[in-house]
């Protein structure tokens, strides 16, 4: 009996009820907000994680095995660094 006093009450309150478009403009919105803020997050999560490796890697060169492989990895990501077109 609760339950359906609360579905009620909540039909009642919704405003897209008799304005669907409304309802998937919303959503539509809501998916792109989503879909922009998993982007920005992703790209500011793996450049502090690139960054922080580069750090890491360029300490570890003076180390004779792992040096030599830090050393190669950091030229790896030099080199993918400067080949990628700068946006103005």
């Amino acid at each position: 009996m609760e339950d359906q006093q609360l579905l009620e009450a909540i039909e009642n309150i919704r405003r897209d009820k008799h304005e669907p478009w409304r309802y998937i403009l919303f959503t539509l919105l809501n998916g792109i907000a989503q879909g922009v803020g998993m982007a920005l997050g992703a790209t500011v999560f793996l450049g502090i994680t690139i960054a922080i490796l580069n750090l890491v890697l360029s300490h570890l060169v003076g180390f004779p095995i792992l040096g030599y492989y830090a050393t190669e990895l950091t030229n790896m990501l030099n080199a993918v660094g400067r080949h990628t077109p700068r946006h103005r």
